[in-house]
């Protein structure tokens, strides 16, 4: 959502802190709700891995290429089916993304979790002063 103050993101209740205070509130239960579109969800999400930091910054990554582009990084399939088709091979950075910011975005969204080594606030910094994109 955008407010004056720059844009925020809402998790409405999916999000599960990992320190702090809340960090012991019942967690998410995968069994009743699976509420992550899956063009946006990470695979290991939908493969039924553990909900993590990395499958966050892989659906931010997926909705920053769209902003930057304009479409899905992967055409909106389930990222599953995206991995299974090879379609990360053929990813081209989006026109109206400054080429400094590529490399970062382009790690966000990797198909494969252990080749996703950037934190939310690495992919922050990377993107950091790029206001004139979207």
């Amino acid at each position: 959502m955008l407010s004056e103050d720059g844009v925020r993101l809402f998790d409405f209740g999916l999000g599960l802190a990992t320190e702090g205070p809340l960090k012991d509130l019942p967690h998410l239960n995968r069994n009743r709700l699976n509420a992550w579109p899956p063009g946006y969800a990470a695979p290991e999400l939908l493969d039924g891995s553990p909900l993590s930091a990395s499958a966050d910054v892989y659906s931010v990554a997926c909705v920053l290429y769209e902003l930057a582009s304009g479409r899905h990084p992967f055409r909106r399939l389930p990222s599953i089916q995206a991995r299974d088709d090879g379609l990360e091979h053929g990813l081209n950075a989006p026109p109206n993304l400054p080429r400094r910011c590529w490399p970062a975005l382009r790690t966000a969204l990797a198909l494969d979790p252990g080749r996703r080594n950037i934190s939310a606030a690495q992919l922050r910094d990377a993107l950091g002063g790029v206001s004139s994109w979207w």
